[in-house]
Parts: structure tokens; C-alpha cells; sequence
């Protein structure tokens, strides 16, 4: 971990501010913006990151949170254009069928109930931010009432994960972030082999039960 720390510290002292803020601009957008992106992207990891580098090197908190949120209200909103334009076809590309069948409509269930609620949470759960914008476009809510909900809903979260990213590495140093941000990666990546896996498995008992049935007619 010591040479993960080092390593770290290094990157940070390296990178000039620009590349920081364009990186969790990039992250951030694309996330929620492209389906495909939403699955491997990860966006807290890339917040705490970028939380710690103002802490301890040149980065603005302030510039970062404001290169977060206009990133995220932009990619949500390329999200909902997405899906009032490609309508439930999304649903069935290749990025669309990784997500499932079943969480596409909790994500419509929910966005319908109550954007004010669903939106805002949504963006604390991984896949679940890139499924909410669109979903919403293609439950057709209505885009004003929509843009305020994502606006405040992307504005807490990054603000929220990059000032405690910020405090943490401010008092902790980069060693503790390090910890932090390879369990988010590993965290991210092993949600999305047990989707896989799960996935993997309903496709083999729905052939076993078709094959069932076929040899009892």
C-alpha cells in the first residue's frame, strides 16, 4: 500500500490542474451520458481522486465542484434526450441488455412515482444514474421539472463526495484515499461480474425450462 501511496502522491504532483478537472468532467458526463460508459466508468472513485489532489496539490475544490455538477446536469440531460428520442429501442441494444429488463422498469416505476425523489437518490447508486435520465425521457417527464431534479441531485453528489474526499485527504493523507478508491473500484467491478453471473444464470434455466417443455410436447 506504501507504494500505491507513493505512486498516488506522485500522479498528483504530476498532473496539472487542467487534466484534473477535464478528467472528472470526461468521467462524469460520460457516465450518465452513454450507456455502455455507465458500465465500467467509475465516477465516485474519479470525485475521491480528484478531492484528494485539491487537498493536497494544486486542483480547486470550488473549480472541481462546478466542473462536476455542469458535467453531471449535462450528462443527464444528454441521457434523457437519449431516451425520448431513441424510445424503448435503447432497451434492447447490447449496452441496453446489460442492464437488464427488470431494472429499466423499476428505474421508469420510480421515475414516474416521484422524479424529486428518484432523481436526486439515483445518483448515489452506480448503474442506477445512468438508467434515471433515460428512463425519464422515455416516461416523457417533463423536461423543466426534470433539469431542476438532476440539477440538485448532481450538484449534492459531487459536492458531497469531493469535500469529504477533500477533508479526508486534507487529514489522513493519500494513503487512507488510496485504500478508499481501489474498494470503490473492486466494488464497482465485482456488481457488475455478479450482474453477469446472474444474468449468465437466468439465461440457463430459461434454455433448461424451454428444453423441458419442448420434450414434454
Amino acid at each position: 500500500m506504501t507504494e500505491i501511496s507513493h505512486w498516488l502522491t506522485g500522479v498528483i504532483d504530476l498532473a496539472p490542474p487542467w487534466a484534473v478537472y477535464l478528467t472528472v468532467i470526461i468521467v462524469v458526463y460520460l457516465e450518465v451520458a452513454v450507456l455502455v460508459c455507465g458500465l465500467i466508468l467509475p465516477s465516485e472513485a474519479t470525485l475521491i481522486a480528484a478531492g484528494v489532489a485539491a487537498a493536497i496539490g494544486q486542483p480547486n475544490i470550488v473549480v472541481l465542484a462546478v466542473c462536476a455538477s455542469l458535467a453531471a446536469l449535462s450528462g443527464d440531460l444528454t441521457g434523457y434526450y437519449l431516451g425520448e428520442r431513441t424510445g424503448p429501442r435503447i432497451m434492447q441494444s447490447w449496452a441496453g441488455r446489460k442492464f437488464g429488463e427488470d431494472h429499466w422498469l423499476k428505474a421508469e416505476d420510480r421515475v414516474r412515482e416521484n422524479v424529486w425523489v428518484a432523481v436526486p437518490i439515483g445518483r448515489w447508486i452506480g448503474y442506477v444514474r445512468t438508467l434515471v435520465p433515460v428512463a425519464a425521457g422515455l416516461s416523457r417527464v417533463e423536461l423543466r421539472t426534470y433539469a431542476l431534479a438532476t440539477f440538485v441531485g448532481g450538484t449534492t453528489w459531487s459536492a458531497s463526495v469531493l469535500v469529504l474526499a477533500y477533508v479526508l485527504g486534507a487529514t489522513a493523507g493519500v494513503e487512507l484515499i488510496g485504500i478508499l478508491v481501489i474498494v470503490l473500484v473492486a466494488v464497482g467491478v465485482g456488481t457488475v461480474v455478479l450482474r453477469a453471473l446472474g444474468r449468465w444464470r437466468l439465461h440457463r434455466q430459461e434454455e433448461k425450462a424451454s428444453a423441458q417443455s419442448d420434450s414434454a410436447a
